[in-house]
């Protein structure tokens, strides 16, 4: 008699689910298509303006490309939270009365999904890339690659808040209307919210509110580390100003990549938690 599988391939068998269920629904394929047209239209497009065609480089592509992903890559990753157990119906009554737990469950959609995330965007960063680095050079290259692992990343945090929404929110409606109000305030609002409290605070040192701001809100994040990465100093604003002067450039960027990684982590043990004690 062969022993029961252990708490880790259990996730990992609702893991391979929800990846095949990826692969069937085929938003797989068009968001890594989205991602590569996405970066070859920027760089053969990148000086239209001035009638001059033909693929430019990488640090034009990265810079042209990062406020794209910021916008689209937190939005995905939300919805495929929400949907995988909002309204999910009989499909998640049907696997939570297998014999694992509910904490594998949660695990094994996260580790599924966030898979998927990953194919995705690598199979469109990566082609689009290599077309860009033939007919352009790899020069700067570094910078592109920052942005593919903070989309990576920027993917997984925004899957897991998606999760933590659906497990306080198990109405598909709700849950849907959280999401988007937050993409909004991550996305578009953030920066209007952070322009009215450095008014309001009027006499308090202009880092002691861009900082706390910049670590609170994961896109803002994530668009100052490839700054950062891509080094174009023109383009440093005040939360970069503000992260390079406390931390230097290797510790800003270190600080940055911790806080991402808690506030991935966070919402996912949130929602386990909630998950676990729900009744589904």
């Amino acid at each position: 008699m062969s022993p029961a599988p252990g708490p880790f391939a259990s996730a990992l068998v609702v893991a391979r689910e929800e990846y095949r269920r990826a692969l069937e629904a085929r938003w797989l394929f068009g968001f890594a298509a989205l991602f590569t047209a996405l970066v070859l239209g920027l760089s053969w497009f990148g000086l239209a303006q001035t009638r001059d065609l033909g693929f430019q480089g990488f640090a034009r592509v990265t810079l042209s490309l990062m406020n794209l992903v910021l916008f689209i890559v937190p939005l995905t990753g939300l919805l495929l939270g929400v949907t995988s157990i909002a309204g999910g119906g009989e499909g998640l009554s049907l696997l939570l009365a297998q014999p694992v737990s509910r904490g594998q469950v949660l695990a094994g959609k996260f580790l599924g999904l966030a898979a998927a995330l990953a194919v995705a965007q690598a199979v469109g960063f990566g082609g689009g890339g290599v077309v860009v680095a033939l007919n352009a050079g790899a020069e700067q290259v570094r910078g592109f690659i920052a942005l593919t692992g903070l989309s990576l990343i920027l993917g997984w945090l925004s899957l897991a808040t998606g999760l933590c929404i659906a497990a306080a929110w198990p109405d598909r409606l709700k849950a849907m209307s959280a999401a988007l109000l937050l993409w909004l305030l991550m996305v578009v609002a953030y920066d209007l919210v952070v322009l009215g409290a450095t008014a309001m605070f009027r006499g308090v040192p202009l880092q002691a509110v861009l900082f706390p701001a910049l670590l609170v809100n994961p896109v803002d994040l994530a668009r100052v580390l490839t700054t950062l990465a891509v080094g174009s100093g023109a383009l440093l604003g005040p939360t970069s100003a503000v992260l390079v002067k406390l931390f230097g450039g290797a510790g800003g960027v270190a600080l940055g990549l911790a806080v991402l990684a808690l506030e991935t982590a966070l919402p996912l043990a949130i929602a386990a938690r909630v998950f676990r004690r729900r009744d589904w």
